[in-house]
C-alpha cells in the first residue's frame, strides 16, 4: 500500500501530514522465520503538489496509530498494537505501545497492556531502538522508500525517470516481535519499561 496523497489536491487527512499513511509492510524477519516485522510509514516530509516541507515533528501527539492483525483467517482482528506519541515541546517525542488482544484488538482505545512507555523517537540519523524482551521498536524519520516521477505525473503522464522521493523522508513505526503468540501474551510479565 502506498499513495502519499490522501484526497483532492493531494491534501493530508485533517490537513496534517503526520496523519497521512504512506506505506505499510508486513513480513517475516529475514533469517529468522519465528519473528515478524510490521512497518507503517506516515508523514511524508514534503508535499507532492508544491514541494514544501511539512511539519518537523514526526508524529502527531495524541493520535492513535494502530496495527490490527487477523491470525486465524476470519477477517476479525485477534491481535494488535496501538502506538501513541507525546511531545516534550523541545523537539523530542516519545512513544507508548499498548497490546490489544481478542475482541479489544478490533476496537479503538487505550489497549489492554502497556508494553513500553516513553520509547524515544529518532529525529536524527541515529536509530534509537527500544527492546523489551524479544520485541524491538523503532519510531522516527527514515528515508522514503517510495519511487515516483511527480513531474511526469503532473505532465500528462510523460514520465522523466526522476524520483521526487530520493532525498525525502517519512516517519516510520517499526515493530519487530516473535510471531508465535505475537510475543506479547498476557502470561508474560514485566514487559513495560
Amino acid at each position: 500500500m502506498s499513495h502519499h496523497a490522501s484526497g483532492p489536491n493531494f491534501d493530508f487527512p485533517r490537513g496534517d501530514a503526520r496523519l497521512d499513511m504512506t506505506d505499510l509492510y508486513a513480513f517475516t524477519k529475514p533469517g529468522d522465520p519465528n519473528k515478524s516485522i510490521l512497518i507503517l510509514n506516515v508523514h511524508p516530509s514534503f508535499r507532492l503538489d508544491s514541494p514544501e516541507p511539512t511539519t518537523s515533528e514526526p508524529f502527531k501527539p495524541g493520535a492513535l496509530y494502530e496495527f490490527e492483525i487477523d491470525t486465524n483467517g476470519d477477517a476479525v482482528a485477534d491481535f494488535g498494537c496501538s502506538v501513541q506519541f507525546s511531545s516534550s515541546g523541545d523537539g523530542k517525542q516519545t512513544a507508548t505501545v499498548r497490546r490489544l488482544q481478542g475482541a479489544r484488538a478490533g476496537s479503538v482505545g487505550d489497549g489492554d497492556e502497556v508494553i513500553v512507555q516513553q520509547a524515544p523517537v529518532s529525529v536524527g540519523k541515529e536509530a534509537l531502538v527500544t527492546q523489551v524482551r524479544d520485541c524491538r521498536f523503532f519510531f522516527g524519520w527514515r528515508s522514503d522508500p517510495f519511487f515516483f516521477d511527480v513531474n511526469g505525473n503532473f505532465n500528462h503522464m510523460q514520465f522523466t525517470g526522476d524520483d521526487f522521493f530520493k532525498d525525502k523522508n517519512v516517519a516510520a513505526l517499526r515493530l519487530n516481535f516473535p510471531t508465535q503468540n505475537s510475543g506479547l501474551t498476557r502470561s508474560e510479565s514485566g514487559l513495560a519499561q
